[in-house]
């Protein structure tokens, strides 16, 4: 067997939602198409081979519904090392890389965290989230004022969109983290 990791997107997403509740692929494509999650692919050229490679990894198993039907259905779920894989991605720890470069990520892996990652790890991770998100908005505002005059407009206002959307990251982390705060009971942690 391979070693288990979730090294894509498509794949941290499929096991996120197999382990809220068991599908088909089928079933999976329709949630991406119809839900937020579109941006991970609706594609059978993506969906199915990522259900294989979670397999091969020993991370999901199916179970065939109506094996003699004409068209049996196989409906995925987690094995107990997928679900501790899950969590192990949903734990690490957030980089200034990831907040550069894997935004989407980070976002999704805060979307599985209810049940999966105690109360404690939620906050050091929207925490970290919030401190590492607001210092590279810093930096990028700093850019924005030393080179955004000499930019063509398009550039400028290019990088002035990035300096925007990483401000409003920075401020829905401190928000999000203010809310579940307030949700903790006096021992700390969140309901």
């Amino acid at each position: 067997m391979k070693t288990a990791t979730l090294g894509s997107d498509l794949s941290l997403a499929i096991l996120g939602l197999l382990t809220i509740r068991p599908a088909s692929g089928y079933g999976l494509r329709k949630t991406f198409r119809a839900t937020a999650m579109r941006a991970f692919s609706a594609s059978p050229g993506a969906v199915y081979p990522a259900l294989r490679r979670l397999r091969e990894d020993g991370l999901i198993e199916g179970k065939v519904e109506r094996p003699h039907a004409l068209r049996p259905r196989e409906v995925f779920a987690p094995t107990r090392q997928g679900r501790r894989a899950l969590v192990g991605a949903l734990a690490e720890p957030v980089t200034r890389e990831d907040v550069v470069r894997r935004m989407d990520r980070l976002l999704l892996r805060f979307s599985f965290m209810t049940g999966l990652v105690g109360e404690a790890e939620t906050l050091a991770f929207l925490t970290r989230l919030a401190e590492e998100t607001e210092k590279y908005y810093r930096d990028l505002a700093d850019e924005f004022r030393r080179s955004g005059p000499g930019l063509p407009f398009t550039g400028r206002a290019a990088l002035e969109q990035g300096v925007e959307s990483y401000r409003a990251t920075a401020r829905w982390a401190r928000k999000t983290l203010g809310e579940l705060r307030k949700r903790m009971p006096s021992k700390g942690a969140v309901r």
